[in-house]
C-alpha cells in the first residue's frame, strides 16, 4: 500500500497565484504515517552542497542532501540502509500511480520524464536564492518533515512574485505531513530565506523532480 496519499494528490485543485502550485497539508495515507516518517528521517549519510561565488549566474544556495534516485535509478546502496517506510516511500515516487495523480493535478505530462529525489537539511544558515528551477525540470514535489516551525526560525517556503525574496505571495512551514508541489515556468520564483542562528532543528524535507530527458 502507498504512503503517499494518491487520491488526495490526484484530486487537488491547482492555484495560479503567483504561478502553479498546490499546498496539500495532509499528503499522506494517516497522520500516523507522517509521523512515523517524521521520527524515522535518518541524518546519516548526508553531504554538503554549497554554491556560493556570486559571479556565477547559476543559483546560490547552501543545505545538505542525501541523493536516493538519480535520473530514473534508485540509488540501493543508499536506500537498503534506510528504515522500511523510508524505502516505501522511495518506492512510492517512483511508482506510475504517483506519476500519473502528479499529471492529473498539474495537466503536465509526466509520461516520459525521470524521477529524481534526494532528502535535504537546512542547518541554521542554509538558504537557496530565489529561483526558477531549470526548464527540464517539468514538476517538483517537496516533503516536509518537522514537529513544528516557529516563524522566527525563518527557512520557510517562499513563493515569489518575482526574483526578489521579499516579493512573497505565500509562506509554507515544512511541517510534518505537509507537501508543496510547484509547476515550472519562467515565472515560478520560489526560494528559502537562511535558516535562523536561533533554530535548534534542521529543516528536513524531500524534494522529488520529475525531469524530461
Amino acid at each position: 500500500m502507498s504512503l503517499v496519499d494518491i487520491e488526495t494528490i490526484s484530486r487537488a485543485e491547482l492555484e495560479q497565484d503567483p504561478f502553479g502550485h498546490v499546498v496539500i497539508p495532509r499528503s499522506f495515507v494517516t497522520d500516523a504515517v507522517a509521523e512515523k516518517l517524521r521520527g524515522e528521517f535518518s541524518d546519516d549519510g548526508f553531504e554538503e552542497s554549497e554554491r556560493t561565488d556570486l559571479n556565477r549566474s547559476d543559483k546560490q544556495y547552501r543545505m545538505f542532501n542525501r541523493n536516493l534516485v538519480t535520473a530514473g535509478a534508485v540509488d540501493e546502496d543508499q536506500v537498503r540502509t534506510l528504515p522500511a517506510n523510508w524505502q516505501q516511500l522511495v518506492a512510492d515516487v517512483v511508482s506510475r500511480p504517483y506519476r500519473e495523480a502528479l499529471s492529473a493535478l498539474t495537466g503536465v505530462d509526466l509520461e516520459r520524464c525521470l524521477v529524481e529525489a534526494r532528502m535535504t537539511r537546512y542547518a541554521r544558515g542554509c538558504w537557496i536564492e530565489p529561483h526558477t528551477d531549470r526548464p527540464d525540470k517539468a514538476v517538483t514535489h517537496l516533503f516536509y518533515f518537522n514537529d513544528g516551525w516557529d516563524p522566527q526560525w525563518r527557512g520557510d517556503l517562499r513563493l515569489l512574485r518575482s526574483a526578489d525574496m521579499a516579493d512573497c505571495a505565500k509562506r509554507v512551514a515544512p511541517t510534518t505531513g505537509t507537501s508543496v508541489v510547484l509547476v515550472r515556468s519562467d515565472r515560478s520564483w520560489h526560494g528559502v530565506p537562511p535558516v535562523a542562528d536561533t533554530c535548534p532543528v534542521d529543516r528536513r524535507a524531500l524534494l522529488v523532480h520529475f525531469v524530461r530527458p
